[in-house]
């Protein structure tokens, strides 16, 4: 298979000017190891996997020797041996901060507080996303979206390519599923992952005592994508205790396989606050939610939460490439039937975006970002995406952006 570049590698290589050791997380199979071995710069670099029996035995026992070679280092899968940290610190601190390592390995919890704990001062975390839309195309990270937050002059625009957000929901970010031949063989792909990493991830966690329970809870959590969920009613789905529910969630939200979007508000506002819940990708959700083939998706109303899911894709492989990243809430007000799906904030900047499922759109349609913006000024900008093939301003400070270019 091709390697298609990766938009974090630009990242990746700036950062080892400022720090010698970065973290690189991602959930499984979003493509660390290939890039790690691919990019370009990253060529002459040592690459050792502790998957490798030999290597993580030395790693155990012989840690010093491991690293005897002066040259910069990725460690790949290296939640394997947390305590081969310890020596990276020690030859870190030993060089003048001259040695470099990248360690990679899954979401997992263990792998993120070690270092923190251990590497204080000296490592950096970097979240691999699986792949934007935009990227997995070979396109720059400036797309519409990215050219708004930068305060740059949209022009009225049109797209040729014909491209269809259906297909792209179904399969999601998942390099080896996004990229499948065909759909038999991507829903064969994407079964396998659900049953053998995203259990895993949890179950080498904590003990589950009822896994059916836990894969209801994830089912009924990719049913309700873009609902905002209460704990008792998902306990009730279950079958599982609401303080299960509680830890299982709370699991699920540390691998980042699932975000919480909670509510936003400004001072003395009555707005909900109870949480959103996303996946980490639009083809996991679909799956758990049983939606086996694109053509499920094909109702306005059920492909709506799932283009939700695949734009805050978009928004967080965007958002991962900041130096500083954006916090990203929902806005949903207690007296008005209104809402406005991601509200993104960095410092004193904002902007706010609502997802369409339809093709056009008319100045209507722009009523709740307009009183939303109205209210908030400091929110500076509006956008609605939807499924249509137009970039134009669809009313003062509100842009339509088509969802392929977002």
């Amino acid at each position: 298979m091709k390697y298609i570049k990766r938009w974090l590698e630009t990242r990746l290589e700036d950062t080892l000017n400022s720090h010698p050791v970065i973290v690189l997380t991602g959930q499984r199979q979003v493509g660390k190891s290939t890039l790690l071995q691919q990019a370009g710069f990253l060529k002459d670099w040592r690459y050792i996997t502790l998957d490798d029996p030999d290597i993580l035995e030395q790693a155990k026992e012989d840690p010093k020797g491991l690293f005897l070679a002066d040259k910069p280092t990725i460690v790949d899968e290296v939640q394997r041996c947390p305590e081969l940290l310890v020596t990276i610190k020690y030859l870190v601190d030993h060089t003048n901060r001259r040695r470099n390592f990248i360690l990679s390995g899954s979401g997992n919890i263990s792998l993120r507080r070690a270092p923190r704990e251990t590497l204080a001062g000296r490592a950096i975390y970097l979240q691999l996303t699986g792949f934007s839309h935009r990227e997995m195309r070979e396109l720059s990270p400036r797309g519409t979206f990215c050219r708004l937050w930068n305060g740059e002059q949209i022009e009225d625009s049109l797209i040729t390519e014909n491209l269809n957000p259906t297909a792209s929901i179904w399969r999601g970010s998942l390099p080896g599923i996004a990229l499948a031949p065909d759909d038999k063989i991507a829903l064969d792909r994407m079964s396998g992952y659900v049953d053998t990493y995203i259990r895993k991830d949890i179950q080498d966690l904590v003990k589950i005592r009822h896994p059916q329970h836990f894969r209801r809870l994830m089912e009924a959590l990719a049913q309700a994508t873009g609902w905002p969920s209460v704990q008792d009613e998902l306990s009730n789905d279950c079958g599982e205790t609401r303080t299960n529910v509680s830890r299982y969630i709370s699991l699920l939200k540390e691998t980042k396989l699932v975000f919480d979007l909670k509510g936003y508000a400004v001072k003395s506002e009555r707005a909900y606050k109870q949480s959103k819940y996303y996946w980490f990708d639009s083809g996991s959700a679909c799956f758990l939610a049983g939606i086996y083939s694109p053509s499920e998706l094909r109702q306005p109303h059920v492909r709506g939460r799932y283009l939700e899911n695949f734009i805050l894709q978009q928004i967080m492989s965007w958002a991962s490439l900041q130096v500083i990243e954006p916090e990203i809430y929902y806005w949903r007000p207690k007296n008005q039937d209104a809402e406005i799906d991601f509200i993104i904030l960095s410092g004193r900047q904002g902007i706010a975006v609502e997802v369409k499922a339809s093709e056009k759109l008319s100045f209507g349609d722009t009523r709740k970002m307009r009183e939303f913006l109205k209210y908030h000024p400091d929110i500076s900008m509006g956008v609605i995406v939807y499924t249509g093939d137009r970039t134009y301003p669809a009313a003062s400070n509100v842009y339509a952006v088509p969802w392929s270019v977002f």
